[in-house]
């Protein structure tokens, strides 16, 4: 079997069942090209989901993942305003961010893609892009997941 013939598919079950983590890790690795469409075919299969970015360096780019998530799950309709939802949010952030505590987020500049994504009261955060490698004309590719069940008070 050649790569090219598996689907998303075979990629995001497991047991039977579509996996929380397993989708927003794909929502963060797409290409770019397809990004509203993958968005619009997990919906349509009772998920909520959105994509976004970040990018920058240290703390600043930690500060910019949790705000971009927070702002497009809520606009995203994923989560609710409510402080319950959004502390859920921030938890999984908190866990997808956990690769980029090292020294070389500090020094470097990284850009993110954010795959957030919901079903009932669970929901899932994924990271993934690349962080450069200083006096190097090289990135390093980095990624993160954050999965927090029964959390969430809405369910939209």
């Amino acid at each position: 079997m050649k790569l090219n013939q598996f689907t998303v598919e075979d990629i995001v079950r497991m047991d039977g069942g579509r996996e929380l983590g397993k989708l927003a890790t794909v929502l963060s690795m797409v290409d770019d090209q397809h990004d509203d469409k993958i968005v619009e075919a997990i919906i349509n299969e009772g998920f909520g989901a959105v994509i976004t970015r970040a990018g920058g360096k240290g703390e600043d780019l930690k500060n910019k993942v949790l705000r971009n998530a927070l702002g497009a799950a809520v606009k995203g309709n994923v989560i609710d305003d409510g402080i319950q939802d959004r502390r859920v949010l921030t938890r999984c952030v908190e866990r997808a961010l956990v690769g980029l505590n090292g020294p070389m987020s500090s020094i470097s500049g990284a850009g993110i893609k954010i795959g957030i994504v919901k079903k009932d009261t669970h929901l899932a955060v994924a990271i993934h892009g690349k962080i450069g490698i200083p006096g190097l004309d090289i990135d390093h590719e980095i990624s993160g997941l954050g999965v927090h069940y029964y959390g969430l008070v809405s369910n939209k």
